[in-house]
């Protein structure tokens, strides 16, 4: 009782239909994964943009002189590359005139998707 096996050679079509499925998932996929990519890559870049200005207002609170320091808000719009931020800066005097805090947001992107970014820091008398 002995059964041989007859030899497959070459492909079937189901194979090869499947082979040419997979391949043409793959390769429809790309695009999307790469301009997925790219867009992550730009926000990227805008969020560490916003992050710099907001670091910058903060130390160029530091360098000040403690009393020249003005307790309220203020606004700044910035243009920088292709898109505009607003940095707003939020000077409250705390613990009865101890130190300052700083609160510095910055804002970028169109309404309604708009994103932020707040940095703090205390500065006190020296």
């Amino acid at each position: 009782m002995l059964t041989t096996l007859k030899s497959k050679k070459g492909t079937s079509l189901v194979e090869v239909m499947v082979g040419v499925l997979v391949f043409a998932i793959v390769v429809l996929a790309c695009p999307f994964l790469f301009a997925f990519g790219r867009g992550e890559i730009k926000r990227q870049e805008h969020h560490r943009t916003a992050v710099e200005l907001a670091a910058q207002k903060l130390e160029e609170l530091r360098a000040c002189n403690y009393n020249d320091i003005e307790q309220g808000d203020s606004n700044t719009s910035l243009s920088l590359n292709d898109l505009s931020y607003s940095r707003t800066t939020e000077i409250v005097t705390e613990n009865g005139g101890l130190y300052k805090r700083a609160n510095v947001t910055v804002r970028w992107g169109p309404t309604g998707t708009e994103h932020s970014v707040i940095l703090s820091t205390i500065i006190a008398p020296e």
